[in-house]
């Protein structure tokens, strides 16, 4: 993989590795290595936040999968069995605006105009548009997900397990129908949930009316005397409210105000008002103060309403009523506020909108949106002359995170979960579970805990999770419906089905088609032994009672059905919809040559025969009639006479099974005999199968058990990301099937997973809302909220801006590793991201080239024998298992950014002190090992680059195989000791070093000693490692001298010797460069050509063999000849010319 590269290239390199996982199986392999060590492998258990994939996925998305990825590698290393289960969201508004954009839909009437069915098919297809993009960006960053398998938040199944939920959370009393005050979306037409205005976005800035609107007080008397010699006209008195919503003054029923307030009478011109504040100065007009008064004295005061409605337009005492901004008064309207409900909701609740958020027609601005209409009112009011004054506020403002329109809070009918009831039980849950980032737990998440809003369940929307609730239509009884199973039980209708088919006829002997046009030959009779089949098995039929006889056109259908009714007495009338499967070109021919038109039989459930039908027709049909007789019948005994084809398919479709299903039953109804059809209560859609979304469900009626009346389902769907809070069960159909893997704890509670930090208000809090309805331990232990990705300049990217990230793009040009890694290290998980291009360049440099390097320099000499250094390679043995201890610990808490770093410090070391300080000294065992290691510990990081290395390596199996295992051969003491002495080796080093540049001295340029004071003592009686210090500085002789004045003394004199030996290394360099240039192999042997001054020419004379050996080189003449590489340049101030030639 990394032997012999032109160029290293991480982005060709990492499609290498992905096409050798694929071809060896490994993360299959990886899964069922541990799933076939049993208990002994323990589950690390992961829950995926299932994406929709109606939209293409963004580098927010590869931020997200890089912190899942990397511990779910790490723990299957560890030898814990992790199911990486794909999971799919794919219902709720995001997906029916895209399908309504998609059509030209504009509101909620055309939807119903459309056709519910056809938009709901049209959103189920739709949320598959880039499925195949988010499972190939998947795959290209490295993370290991079951896309075989995935959850899929649709499927009946999964539907069912919610309608459990439902059913459990009813039964603890959380479940309730109220009125409330909820935010509304006039285009969606659907309450949202608290949770939703959480999410990012939600909240704009954004300019609407601030108007002071005067309300007369009806009857001043009581309040304190006019001034005398005041007339009337000047003494009328006004309550002035503030408002920055003038539509919602059409619904004012009350003026609320703090009791424990004082409020002062002002005189501006010829009026008085009442305010809290000083009202706001108008022109030409001083503002007096008149007289105070408390606000209980205020309360229970009448006036005039701006507009007439059946409110008591009464002053009223509310706490939670504020001086901050306004006049300490405040217009109440509880259709459109919730504390104005709950203060004024006893009484009268005036609607003046309509749900799309249009004014009632007879008021100002009636038929028009209300933001447009708040112009009509404020010029109304200003007509009538009870505006004080009118402008414009800038302030925070709810929008529908979805489609962008302003929300109305508006007092609606709706179902609610009442989490308000389990603040405490949330907050104590929340106290076990670990944060990361910590300041998660008590400030994002625990604030949001603290102020729990009850959920509102219910979206009047069309696609998503039926909400299970009937409602009887006489007694408004209610019935939460838990399973597929309670809507058979207690079903409305109650017909009884029997299917049976004709008796023997002509072309049963014959094996002979007969289906289609009935005409000439083409007419199959009974034969004298069905006629006698038939007699006998309706003598058993008779025992039903049967009441009606349905049965296909056919003539021997319609014989079967007349020898059945003579001996039931049973009405006969035909349908068409039940005739043969018609085989078109076939009919008339034998069955063998049909059966030959299909490769296998699958097929002949999608494929027809021209001018015939599939079997998937025909279950359309027969489930068309079932469903149609079902609901023009009630309490009757119903035969069904058809043919074995259609009979085979309708008792299939009727017990939910799918095409794959059907063709596995043994089932097949032999001429002339019949069978009871268990027709279940469920929803069938146009296709004849279980489909539990809507308009279906809503055709399932069910009998009411208090008064035996019919009744209906609501007509509202669920709020999407209930679907998700519930994926715990819901993923794996509990408690129908796998009772055992989360009752068992093998797949519940989630130990860990990972999200954006919008997620505290969405999927993070509905897991645990769903969990502690359930009364269930909490649903996951480690939680990672990572922060938001900006731009570079720290904005947030969208399209509009042009500042989005193609990830593609990225993934092209630098690598999944390299963003992986880039993510992990750029700052803590927690934390904003400012994506820099430019930080990804020096990751790519500053890890991924100086290890490629690392492996290079082995590939090259780690081969050759050499005399080691010893203490260096004990030394990065130690610091190999040191950091492996590091990196351990770190994962363990879920520190991955500290993990990744300590590796990074780990490889530096190796590159620019072991290999450096080691050359061509290395020792090729110590150099395998460590890079083994290094490989080990990068693979759940950088899964690419770290399986290329351990390829490289000589190793057979995947480095995703391997398991996590410690390294160490001796005592941590000792360990610890090398480091530490080793770490004061490099520090010494770094001070001289320093001295050096501080005397212009380079570092090629040997000097004679080096004085230390006070040195360790695991540096003065270690020789060898004196030494490294000495040759890091450059350095004859390291001198241990307590009476100097510093640290350190270099001595910086230059005798005569020293000068020329640092020339000597000058040229070294000089050559090894060439060397490079001209791409010779270590081995290979060259003539060395120079033009140099005398001086330096004498110098080179005096070392030309210990030149030749530094470079290799077979001869030196000075001279120019033919070459491979040459340098001009200066040495000591002189010109130089240097070349090289292969000998």
């Amino acid at each position: 993989m990394l032997n012999k590269l032109k160029q290293f290239n991480l982005p060709e390199l990492e499609e290498k590795i992905l096409k050798f996982w694929k071809e060896n199986n490994v993360f299959r392999k990886s899964v069922a290595l541990r799933q076939a060590q049993g208990k002994k492998a323990k589950p690390f258990r992961f829950f995926e936040g299932p994406p929709t994939a109606n939209g293409r996925p963004g580098i927010h998305h590869v931020l997200a999968r890089s912190f899942k990825d990397v511990i779910l590698r790490y723990k299957t290393m560890r030898g814990h069995f992790v199911l990486r289960r794909a999971g799919w969201d794919t219902h709720g508004l995001p997906v029916e605006l895209e399908v309504e954009k998609k059509l030209g839909i504009k509101n909620k009437r055309e939807i119903e105009k459309f056709g519910i069915a056809e938009f709901n098919t049209q959103a189920k297809m739709s949320v598959w548009a880039y499925k195949s993009e988010w499972e190939r960006l998947t795959e290209r960053i490295g993370f290991w997900l079951d896309f075989g398998n995935p959850y899929v938040t649709y499927e009946n199944k999964y539907v069912e397990s919610l309608w459990w939920v439902f059913s459990e959370i009813s039964k603890r009393g959380f479940l309730k129908k109220l009125y409330k005050v909820i935010p509304w979306c006039p285009r969606c037409q659907t309450p949202l949930s608290s949770h939703e205005l959480g999410q990012p976005g939600a909240y704009k800035l954004t300019k609407d009316p601030s108007v002071y609107v005067k309300f007369e007080i009806r009857n001043s008397k009581s309040l304190p005397r006019r001034q005398a010699g005041e007339t009337r006209k000047k003494q009328k008195e006004f309550l002035l409210v503030w408002t920055t919503t003038p539509w919602t003054l059409p619904g004012n029923v009350a003026v609320a105000v703090n009791s424990k307030l004082t409020y002062t009478k002002y005189k501006i011109g010829d009026e008085y008002v009442w305010s809290y504040n000083v009202p706001p100065k108008l022109e030409g007009k001083e503002v007096e103060v008149v007289e105070k008064m408390s606000g209980q004295k205020l309360v229970g005061k009448e006036y005039e309403p701006t507009y007439p409605n059946k409110g008591e337009h009464k002053v009223i005492a509310a706490d939670f009523v504020s001086t901050t901004e306004g006049t300490g008064l405040v217009h109440i309207a509880p259709a459109y506020g919730e504390d104005d409900l709950r203060v004024a909701g006893k009484g009268e609740t005036p609607i003046t909108i309509d749900d799309r958020g249009f004014m009632k027609k007879g008021l100002p601005g009636g038929g028009k949106f209300i933001k447009e209409a708040d112009k009509d009112i404020i010029s109304d009011l200003a007509k009538r002359k009870i505006l004080y004054s009118s402008g414009t506020i800038e302030h925070e403002y709810p929008f529908c995170w979805r489609c962008s329109t302003p929300l109305i809070y508006f007092a609606r009918v709706a179902w609610f979960l009442e989490m308000s009831r389990l603040r405490e039980e949330m907050l104590k849950a929340n106290q076990k579970i670990n944060w990361i980032p910590e300041h998660i737990k008590e400030g994002r998440f625990g604030e949001w805990l603290r102020d729990i809003k009850d959920w509102a369940i219910s979206r009047e929307r069309y696609w998503g999770t039926p909400l299970p609730i009937w409602e009887c239509g006489k007694c408004r009884h209610q019935k939460v419906v838990g399973s597929l199973d309670e809507l058979g039980e207690k079903s409305y209708s109650q017909n009884n089905y029997f299917i049976m088919r004709h008796a023997e006829s002509d072309h049963n002997l014959k094996d002979i088609i007969a289906s289609g046009p009935e005409n000439g030959k083409n007419v199959s009779k009974l034969t004298a032994k069905g006629r006698l089949q038939m007699e006998k098995s309706a003598q058993t039929l008779k025992r039903e009672k049967p009441d009606l006889i349905i049965c296909s056109p056919y003539a021997r259908t319609r014989e079967t059905a007349k020898i059945v009714s003579k001996i039931t007495g049973a009405k006969v009338i035909t349908d068409k919809r039940l005739e043969e499967l018609n085989t078109g070109v076939f009919n008339g021919r034998p069955i063998s040559e049909h059966r030959k038109f299909f490769s296998n039989r699958m097929e002949s459930f999608t494929k027809a025969p021209a001018g015939g039908e599939s079997l998937n027709d025909v279950k359309r049909r027969m489930m068309d009639f079932l469903k149609e007789t079902d609901s023009q019948y009630q309490n009757k005994n119903i035969v069904i006479v058809s043919h074995g084809d259609p009979l085979w398919v309708l008792d299939g479709a009727v017990r939910g099974l799918s095409n794959e299903e059907i063709l596995k039953q043994d089932y097949y109804l032999e001429v002339g005999k019949w069978s009871k059809l268990p027709f279940p209560n469920w929803p069938f859609n146009h296709d004849g199968e279980v489909d539990l979304h809507r308009p279906f469900v809503d055709e399932v009626y069910l009998r009411c058990s208090e008064c035996g009346s019919k009744m209906e389902r609501v007509k509202e769907v669920a709020d999407v990301w209930f679907d998700s809070g519930a994926m715990p069960f819901a993923q794996w159909h509990y408690p129908f099937e796998n009772k055992k893997l989360i009752d068992g704890g093998a797949q519940y509670p989630a130990d860990y997973i990972a999200e954006g930090i919008d997620q505290t208000r969405g999927w993070f809090y509905t897991l645990l809302a769903v969990a502690t309805l359930l009364k269930r331990d909490l649903p996951y232990r480690n939680v990672i909220s990572l922060g938001l990705l900006l731009d570079k300049t720290g904005q947030k990217m969208s399209k509009s801006k042009g500042n989005v990230v193609d990830p593609w793009q990225m993934l092209q040009k630098y690598g999944a590793d390299v963003l992986r890694w880039y993510f992990y290290t750029v700052n803590p998980p927690g934390e904003p991201k400012r994506f820099d291009e430019n930080d990804l360049r020096k990751t790519l440099n500053k890890l991924f080239m100086l290890l490629y390097n690392s492996f290079v320099f082995y590939s090259t000499y780690g081969k050759e024998k050499h005399k080691p250094i010893k203490v260096l390679d004990e030394w990065i043995i130690d610091r190999l298992n040191a950091t492996a201890d590091m990196v351990t610990a770190n994962l363990e808490v879920y520190a991955i950014g500290d993990a990744a770093q300590e590796i990074e410090a780990l490889v530096d070391d190796l590159s620019r002190w072991y290999i450096r300080r080691s050359r061509k000294n290395v020792s090729g065992k110590t150099l395998r090992l460590v890079l083994s290691g290094i490989a080990k510990m990068m693979a759940p990081f950088a899964p690419f680059f770290a399986e290329a290395l351990w390829l490289s390596l000589g190793n057979k199996d995947s480095v995703h195989l391997q398991d996590w295992t410690s390294m160490r051969s001796k005592s941590k003491v000792k360990s610890s000791k090398l480091l530490t002495a080793m770490a004061e080796v490099r520090r010494l080093a770094s001070l001289a070093l320093a001295e050096r540049e501080k005397a212009g001295i380079k570092v090629r340029q040997p000097l004679a000693s080096l004085k230390i004071r006070n040195p360790k003592s695991e540096i003065r009686n270690n020789k060898e490692l004196l030494n490294l210090l000495a040759d890091e500085v450059n350095i004859k002789e390291v001198v241990l001298d307590n009476k100097i004045n510093g640290e350190i003394q270099l001595d910086t004199t230059l005798t005569p010797e020293l000068r020329n030996e640092g020339i000597l290394r000058e040229l070294v360099r000089m050559v090894q460069g060439l060397r490079h240039d001209a791409k010779y192999q270590p081995h290979d042997k060259i003539i060395l050509m120079m033009e140099l001054p005398k001086e330096l020419l004498k110098v080179v004379d005096a070392n030309s063999r210990e030149l030749k050996m530094a470079v290799n080189a077979k001869n030196v003449v000075f001279k120019k000849e033919k070459f491979d590489a040459e340098l001009n340049t200066k040495l000591e101030n002189a010109p130089v010319w240097i070349a090289v030639k292969k000998f």
